[in-house]
């Protein structure tokens, strides 16, 4: 192999390397679901890199130790097939992130509307407690003022009774005397 055969080679290599590093990686996050055509394509990668090094271990030069330009075009298909394989890959995951990103915006939506629909719900409890706690206060002046008008009016009947004692001793008292002075009269003839 030539040094200019062996740059695409290399480059491809380390692509491919790169993208293992980075599925390797992605591979700890739980991204990937059961239904995730991932796992059945870094199988068939793995199927791939091995018919890589099986076609870029052949030697059937005529001049020995050297890979024929067959083995070199078996070890470019497979460096193919390897790239193309990357490439679905690559497309899985770019839809993966894409739809972990829309779950991401759907989720900060909702945690947002949460976040404001429990501000409310604070706002609205509030409001509804201090109003509450209004009222109970309302009450109480309303119970004292109750129990103040109460007391008067029993000072009043306590004054009405005892009014209605003194006119009654009055009035006793001048029929008693009526019923003295008849009584007397009715002596004197």
């Amino acid at each position: 192999m030539q040094i200019s055969d062996a740059r695409p080679v290399f480059r491809a290599l380390a692509l491919s390397g790169g993208l293992l590093w980075g599925l390797a990686t992605a591979a700890q996050t739980p991204a990937i679901t059961a239904d995730s055509p991932l796992p059945g394509l870094l199988a068939e990668r793995k199927s791939l890199t091995d018919r890589y090094r099986e076609a870029s271990a052949q030697r059937h030069s005529l001049f020995g130790n050297k890979p024929s330009k067959k083995d070199l075009q078996e070890v470019v298909d497979a460096l193919q097939g390897i790239v193309d394989k990357d490439q679905q890959i690559v497309d899985v995951l770019n839809r993966t992130a894409q739809a972990a990103q829309t779950n991401s915006v759907r989720l900060a939506a909702t945690t947002t509307h949460l976040e404001t629909s429990s501000r409310d719900d604070r706002n609205l409890t509030a409001q509804r407690l201090s109003e509450l706690t209004n009222e109970t206060e309302n009450m109480r002046q309303r119970e004292k003022q109750q129990l103040a008008k109460m007391r008067d009016l029993e000072a009043e009947v306590a004054e009405a009774k005892q009014g209605h004692f003194v006119r009654d001793a009055l009035i006793a008292g001048l029929a008693l005397a009526c019923v003295g002075m008849v009584v007397a009269l009715r002596r004197r003839r």
